[in-house]
């Protein structure tokens, strides 16, 4: 009876051993770890300061033609052809939301989304795709430059027809014709706004976090991309034209709005 009793204590003790084991793990990755990344990148804020000081400004004349050389049709073909037709309305949103022919389109370390007046954020499975592709070569361009990581913004995403015809009667720039934004293709992304962001999502829940305390920096980052945000736009530029050359996505730069205009391009 003694011995099955001391067998049975040493077996709780064991899974009580393993059980804080677990817990320790769990805490040294989800804490310790991005906070000693973090802590490490928040002391390289001069050499980054500096690295932002040496970058020229604006991108060539040539590769803004570039960004701007497609056109709407460009895009309203490439959207009928690989996004979702019909949606007249938010109930047709709806329906292709349970059909998974659009998903939700979430925030990540790769992008934020601006509060939408006028669309949806909803996009197709592909279009997600792209925008990982995007955010991913967007840091690492900024890495190439020995710059920190910073995610771009989103500010305009799906809209249903009647959604289309309301804000063309509402604002002069949005185009009077079918726009690629009615088949979950399309996203304006602004050359304006970045957020001081990290490489996976365990650092950047991190940052989400605890980023404000002074031993992480991310308000000194987030103004360091307000100062250098034109250096920003022309890396996320030059990144939106690489992958266009790719055939990936088309771009437009946009002249009346602050905005990137991406439409997917190709099944991914």
């Amino acid at each position: 009876m003694l011995r099955k009793r001391t067998i049975l204590i040493l077996v709780l003790l064991g899974s009580l051993f393993l059980i804080i084991a677990c817990l320790c793990t769990l805490l040294y990755f989800r804490i310790s770890v991005p906070a000693n990344k973090l802590k490490k990148e928040a002391s390289r804020y001069e050499e980054y300061k500096l690295s932002f000081s040496r970058l020229p400004v604006g991108m060539s004349k040539e590769k803004i033609n570039e960004l701007k050389s497609t056109k709407n049709n460009d895009h309203v073909e490439a959207a009928t052809k690989f996004g979702v037709c019909g949606l007249i309305n938010e109930q047709n949103v709806v329906d292709a939301l349970k059909e998974k022919k659009l998903v939700h389109l979430k925030e990540t370390n790769y992008w934020r989304i601006k509060e939408l007046e006028d669309s949806l954020p909803y996009v197709t499975p592909d279009t997600v795709k792209l925008l990982q592709i995007i955010g991913k070569r967007f840091q690492e361009n900024l890495q190439k430059n020995n710059l920190p990581l910073y995610r771009f913004t989103i500010s305009s995403v799906l809209r249903t027809d009647e959604m289309q015809k309301r804000l063309s009667r509402k604002n002069r720039n949005a185009t009077k014709n079918i726009s690629s934004h009615q088949f979950g293709t399309s996203v304006d992304i602004l050359f304006k706004e970045f957020d001081y962001t990290s490489e996976n999502p365990l650092e950047f829940n991190f940052l989400k976090k605890y980023g404000y305390g002074p031993e992480f920096k991310k308000s000194e980052f987030d103004e360091l991309g307000i100062i250098y945000s034109q250096c920003l736009r022309k890396i996320l530029g030059e990144t939106l034209l690489e992958l266009q050359r790719e055939g990936l996505c088309f771009v437009i730069y946009e002249v009346r709005q602050p905005v990137f205009h991406v439409t997917l391009a190709r099944k991914m």
